[in-house]
């Protein structure tokens, strides 16, 4: 049986416990075993101080471990798997279970004394030379340098590393490196040296490949390579190249310089951001190397990288909008073909943990979300294929959600027994109206309307468009069943109108041991940090009275039981999970704030993302805390942050914001920032657009014309060419 995310937290059960059991000693004769066989310390996946830059190109997915301590991991060390295959950490390509990741990393000799990255005398970062997404690594190996580059090409499933040792010393000094391919016992069995190509290859369920492209010799397992003698103050340069389900005779048909070539091409048409602030153009650029690099080539995605193995049409669905904002129509177009094609059945029902559920427990916000990314496509890159290859389907996503057993006919609210954050009726959940069930399709219906006018089908245009604004009507104003409780948003009403304040779960101690769910005497089920989509989509003021007390509610969820900052999902005496921080929770947080205008909290939010696990690498777990694991699934990296991010620069703080007839551009600056410069593609033209603060009134130049702003607004027709626009506001 598969289970989803929070099915770990209610089935403990003796399977679960029986994993963390020793053997029982029946007699006397029975000896303990003294030498007992331990997995290395790398297969958990969020050991204390661990980061991951990750990096791929939809062919193949590799990360970088930084580790502070030997305990909690291998430095340095090296995650390879096919883009296309989910995997837990001890299932990619180059984890042994002795030795971890050990053996990916370079090593460096000079003069017959071996060296290897540590941690205390390691710099990492990101660098984008050309726009090109590359991890470099610079350590030292005595009186050497040594820097390393990791790049992919974008077209081919390699990783392509060049390593150069820098001479700082006053004589010559003799170099050479080593470099291990030690595939996983569990993937491949078959191992093959080349001696004459100076290739090691690796087969099984996938093929692997490692070559060094100028001088090296093999080993068994190994290649030396060979730098030479490297004179005072000289460079030496090699380059390493591992391959997956790609052959060193294709790669060196194509060759790395052609590869080289295409892949700027690639990122150059890729959206940029840079502002006068590091550290916001650090989480503009992590989340758009992030995005490319968590989606495969034919649209499959882990909704958590090592950890769930399951694909979500609501977590796809948020990575399709973000990336058609970013210029990555193919991300875009092959994640909503793979969702219609896997995802979403011909009645409209969208999968969660890689499956469909019955009514009751199905997570109805994915409709409105799908619907949106749909959009969302269409308005930035102009391309109806889609729209009209997959109509039929798109139409059942819309109207699945009007359906008798989830539409209450008299207010349009939709329920069942499912909450946003996966918890249901076993968690306490009773049946009822969701709040973010009943936003998501308030939005996703009226975008479903644009569609069908565009289909010519004005019937089910005014259909959706009815029910959309039915659903916001009661949202916002029935006097009973509206999701305003004393000015302030709340998450959850009973079919009787009855705000839903606790959850009581039918058997607390089937929880996970320790977690509150198991442990509380009351669950509170506000403040929940999905309540604050109202601000972030626009339904309504962002600086209405209800907008802003809802805003000073969910101060709860930052630092709620712990002190390192960040937001909970919700109030986490209702948690099922142990108690943490989320990132991605986090930047809803920060988009609402934004919108509201408390630049103080927003700049919160980010610096928090910033300095928290994963800021300096720029890739973040689901949250920041003590899992219990088992039941749980271990932590891993949750795209969704990526996703956030993206929109909060692009939407928000660059606001630019394309619909049907028009290009709407309303940015804000950040206090702290004076000028933001981005570049764009809208329908295939690029928009060049830089934002600084007006030194007297505001005022907009399109292409050396000047262009009145409105309300602080630039709207301009749908661009047909190439467009630069100064805007001081």
């Amino acid at each position: 049986m598969s289970l989803e995310r929070r099915d770990f937290l209610k089935y403990v059960g003796v399977g679960a416990i029986a994993t963390t059991i020793r053997p029982h000693l029946d007699s006397p004769q029975d000896v303990p075993l003294v030498n007992e066989q331990k997995i290395h310390p790398d297969f958990r996946s969020n050991n204390h101080g661990v980061e991951y830059y990750m990096l791929g190109n939809g062919l193949i997915l590799t990360a970088l471990q930084v580790s502070p301590k030997p305990e909690s991991g291998t430095h340095c060390g090296l995650l390879v798997s096919s883009s296309e295959h989910f995997c837990r950490k001890l299932s990619t390509y180059l984890f042994h279970p002795e030795r971890g990741l050990q053996n990916t990393r370079f090593t460096v000799n000079i003069d017959g004394k071996g060296y290897s990255p540590e941690y205390d005398k390691t710099a990492l970062r990101w660098e984008y030379p050309d726009k090109v997404p590359t991890i470099v690594i610079e350590w030292t190996a005595g009186e050497c340098a040594v820097r390393e580059e990791l790049m992919c090409p974008i077209n081919d499933s390699a990783l392509v590393r060049t390593v150069t040792i820098q001479n700082r010393s006053s004589v010559g000094v003799k170099g050479t490196g080593a470099i291990l391919l030690y595939p996983n016992l569990m993937f491949f069995d078959e191992y093959h040296v080349d001696r004459d190509k100076g290739t090691l290859a690796a087969t099984g369920y996938a093929s692997m490949e490692m070559f060094c492209l100028n001088e090296a010799t093999p080993g068994d397992r190994h290649l030396n390579v060979m730098f030479g003698e490297i004179p005072a103050g000289g460079t030496k340069t090699s380059t390493v190249v591992l391959t997956v389900n790609l052959t060193r005779a294709k790669f060196e048909n194509k060759g790395l310089a052609a590869m080289e070539k295409e892949t700027q091409r690639y990122w150059s048409q890729r959206a940029t951001c840079e502002t006068n602030h590091d550290g916001l153009n650090h989480l503009f650029h992590s989340a758009v190397t992030g995005m490319r690099s968590a989606v495969s080539q034919t649209g499959k995605m882990d909704s958590g990288i090592w950890q769930y193995n399951f694909e979500w049409v609501r977590d796809q669905s948020m990575m399709a909008a973000a990336s058609s904002l970013c210029g990555y129509a193919d991300i875009a177009e092959t994640s909503l073909l793979r969702m219609l094609d896997r995802s979403i059945d011909d009645e409209g029902r969208a999968r969660d943990a890689s499956r469909h559920r019955p009514p009751e427990t199905i997570e109805l916000d994915q409709n409105g979300e799908f619907l949106y990314a749909v959009w969302t496509h269409w308005m930035w890159t102009g391309n109806d294929t889609i729209i009209k290859q997959f109509w039929p389907k798109i139409k059942a996503v819309a109207d699945f959600v009007l359906r008798p057993e989830f539409l209450d006919s008299a207010t349009g609210l939709v329920k069942n027994s499912r909450e946003f954050w996966e918890r249901d009726a076993g968690f306490g959940v009773k049946e009822g109206y969701e709040h973010t069930y009943q936003v998501w399709n308030i939005v996703g219906l009226e975008f479903a309307a644009d569609l069908a006018h565009h289909m010519k089908e004005p019937a089910s245009a005014q259909r959706w468009m009815d029910a959309s604004r039915k659903m916001k009507n009661s949202f916002l104003n029935d006097p009973k069943f509206s999701f305003i409780d004393n000015g302030v948003f709340i998450k959850r009403r009973l079919l009787n109108g009855e705000v839903q304040r606790t959850f009581e779960p039918p058997n607390r101690k089937s929880m996970a041991p320790g977690v509150p769910l198991n442990v509380e005497k009351v669950s509170y089920v506000d403040p929940d940090a999905g309540d604050v989509y109202p601000i972030m989509l626009g339904l309504i003021d962002p600086k209405s009275p209800v907008a802003l007390k809802t805003l000073e509610s969910m101060e709860l969820l930052w630092n709620q039981r712990w002190t390192t900052g960040g937001y909970a999902r919700y109030n986490v005496t209702s948690e099922p999970d142990s108690p943490g921080s989320w990132p991605f929770a986090t930047m809803f947080l920060a988009r609402a704030y934004f919108e509201a205008g408390n630049d103080e909290k927003v700049w919160r939010a980010l610096n928090w993302l910033l300095h928290c696990p994963g800021g300096k690498a720029g890739s973040w777990f689901e949250c920041h805390a003590d899992r219990p694991v088992p039941p749980l699934p271990p932590l891993g990296i949750v795209p969704w942050t990526w996703a956030e991010l993206a929109v909060f620069f692009v939407h928000h703080l660059l606001g630019v914001r394309p619909n049907k007839n028009e290009l709407v551009i309303r940015p804000r600056l950040l206090t702290g920032l004076d000028k933001a410069k981005a570049s764009l593609t809208l329908r295939g033209q690029q928009i060049d657009l830089t934002v600084t603060r007006a030194e007297k009134e505001a005022v907009a130049v399109v292409n050396g014309k000047q262009v009145a702003l409105v309300n602080g607004e630039l709207k301009l027709a749908i661009p047909t060419k190439a467009q630069t626009i100064e805007m001081k506001i």
